[in-house]
């Protein structure tokens, strides 16, 4: 009878360490998949940016006329699309209230490599066109960069910028640079278009699949070409302004967008 009763007890005791020992797993797998679901959000701020709306998906506008496209203290230009990809965990302020697109970029933005985090301001536009922009900025790092963006998807793009360093450089100037699928790489690095100035106009013209890039002071003298890109871009891509920011967090502001029709 003791033996029974013995026998009886340990199993009890078996069966309640065992039930302890099964409720501690369930709880450490649902920590354990709550922190990996935590790290894929963090990580999807980088994956979720531009692939969805990409150029070439999208109905796109033919530039007809020349808009001068302005920031009013309310809203941002109606039609155009403000994207953080990084919003969520880094998010980039700006505001429209002094008439300008004024942004306080942070560190941690940039469109190379696998880092797609950095601000945007997109259209879709098909056809031939002319974008133009004024943008103040006074980069004093390596990289720090704003200008016109030409996209067609996340491995496909150029970037016009007033910018200091980037890749082939450590210089302060006029860039330009290209993506082609994971191939990244300056047309033109700022040793060839040094410049101090902290305001600058940018332009990027298409024509057919090309597209050449100037810049000049803002004196209204004239365009000086950066570069030419003979691309295999569609119809419709993407255009707009971008900021670019790998370290400390620097002011820039754009004045205007201005889409213009090929001078016929």
């Amino acid at each position: 009878m003791n033996k029974v009763v013995v026998l009886i007890a340990v199993s009890m005791l078996l069966a309640g360490c065992s039930s302890q020992k099964n409720a501690e797993n369930k709880t450490s797998g649902t920590a354990n998949k709550s922190a990996n679901t935590a790290v894929k959000a963090a990580n999807s701020a980088n994956d979720t940016v531009n692939s969805p709306v990409a150029g070439q998906n999208q109905t796109g506008e033919k530039i007809q006329q020349s808009t001068e496209i302005l920031f009013t203290p309310d809203n941002l230009p109606e039609g155009w699309r403000w994207l953080d990809p990084d919003a969520r965990y880094n998010p980039t302020p700006y505001d429209t209230k002094s008439g300008v697109l004024h942004i306080d970029a942070p560190t941690g933005k940039d469109l190379f490599g696998e880092t797609r985090t950095a601000p945007q301001l997109l259209k879709a536009i098909t056809g031939d066109f002319e974008i133009e922009t004024k943008v103040k900025f006074d980069p004093k790092d390596n990289y720090q960069g704003a200008g016109l963006l030409i996209f067609r998807n996340d491995s496909n793009y150029i970037r016009l910028e007033r910018g200091m360093g980037g890749v082939g450089s450590d210089k302060n100037g006029i860039r330009l640079d290209k993506r082609e699928d994971e191939v990244y790489e300056p047309i033109t690095t700022p040793e060839s278009f040094p410049t101090d100035a902290k305001t600058v106009e940018l332009k990027i013209r298409r024509v057919g699949r090309e597209f050449t890039a100037f810049w000049r002071l803002p004196d209204g003298g004239a365009w000086k070409e950066v570069g030419k890109y003979p691309s295999s871009y569609p119809e419709t891509v993407q255009v707009g302004l971008i900021v670019c920011n790998t370290s400390q967090e620097i002011p820039v502001e754009f004045a205007y967008i201005k889409l213009s029709p090929l001078a016929k």
